[in-house]
């Protein structure tokens, strides 16, 4: 969690993401203000004995005109500016009526005011890393950028015929998710048929406009700490590693995470976590999203006991970064675990090899 100094202001903030044929309603803030001049989601102050929900809906009618019907949790953001902290409650607006602002198009579009004077336009995802944002809403554009669901492949036994039956389920399965972790259990790879199988997957990822992710046992200890500067390393194919929870409090910031960012800095770095500790170490490093399990019973993991929703929530609202729900998840528990502060879920069996 971050550091709040005892005399420090804490500021709660409730942030409206409004998505719209997908585009993003954004708002420029005030020069005079904290943060002045820089594009925003729109939002505000939570008042004394204010709900989330009334100050969303207060704060929105106010600044845009805009009536709330309908949100979710999104994200909640806890960030440290040198003068202030502040706590982002952050919603995704599914439902809303009122005011409504044109997209516009072309170079010469005309500049849109909210009801405070402030400028307000729709942006679309892609355009959102043109404009410049306060450091807490960096978070908010990662989770913009994230599917709601994240498949992690099943195990393949390193044989021909398993290879050639894991590559076409893959292909079948990448269709429909367009975030997939490689995680291969099977001892028997070696380093050029695991490369050669990496590659493929990633041109074939490449083709379906989907990102394929490494998870970190499959990379040896050396790779790891080095950053892979090779380029025969599998992360330099792949657009980035998840780490498990081992390694996440194995890898030291200065070893892995900070060289890695600065070698690949477009690239994705996530992680497992089971627990406060573990949550604590991904925000510590500044990791792009997280994994929370077992949040039900797993075939898998018969013995471990599940979080269920409210703990997971509890572990949600401290992770600093999106966060996918593990374990016994299907794809029709998405919008129950978004409504408990999930990005969407995760899962092997129930998303591989499946039509949508």
């Amino acid at each position: 969690m971050p550091n709040i100094e005892v005399n420090q202001e804490l500021i709660h903030v409730v942030v409206a993401v409004i998505v719209k044929d997908g585009q993003v309603l954004i708002s420029k803030r005030a020069q005079n203000v904290h943060q002045g001049g820089l594009w925003e989601f729109p939002g505000g102050k939570i008042e004394k004995d204010e709900t989330v929900s009334e100050a969303l809906f207060r704060e929105i009618k106010e600044e845009l005109g805009i009536n709330i019907i309908s949100s979710r949790p999104m994200l909640k953001i806890v960030h440290d500016y040198p003068d202030k902290s502040v706590v982002l409650e952050t919603r995704m607006v599914t439902a809303f009526d009122g005011n409504e602002y044109s997209f516009g198009t072309g170079i010469h579009k005309p500049k849109q005011y909210g009801m405070e004077g402030q400028q307000v336009k729709w942006l679309s995802l892609e355009q959102l890393g043109d404009v410049q944002f306060p450091e807490a809403n960096k978070a908010i554009i990662n989770a913009l950028r994230l599917p709601e669901t994240y498949l992690i492949t099943p195990d393949c036994i390193p044989k021909s015929d398993q290879i050639n039956q894991f590559v076409t389920e893959f292909s079948n399965s990448i269709q429909y998710h367009k975030l997939v972790q490689l995680r291969l259990k099977s001892k028997g790879y070696d380093n050029k048929q695991l490369y050669r199988l990496v590659k493929q997957l990633c041109h074939i990822a490449d083709e379906q406009q989907s990102q394929l992710i490494l998870n970190s046992s499959l990379c040896t200890d050396e790779e790891l700490s080095s950053c892979l500067g090779s380029q025969s390393g599998f992360l330099v194919l792949t657009a980035g590693v998840h780490l498990t929870s081992v390694h996440l409090h194995e890898l030291s910031e200065k070893d892995f995470i900070e060289a890695y960012r600065m070698q690949f800095p477009d690239k994705i770095i996530a992680a497992s976590c089971h627990c406060q500790h573990d949550i604590e170490r991904a925000n510590q490093l500044g990791l792009d999203f997280i994994v929370i399990s077992a949040v039900k019973y797993t075939e898998s993991h018969p013995e471990q006991e599940p979080l269920g929703w409210k703990q997971f929530k509890a572990l949600s609202d401290i992770a600093e970064m999106p966060a996918y729900a593990l374990g016994g998840m299907m794809p029709t528990m998405t919008l129950e675990a978004q409504s408990n502060g999930a990005q969407g879920i995760s899962a092997i069996r129930n998303l591989w090899n499946k039509v949508n």
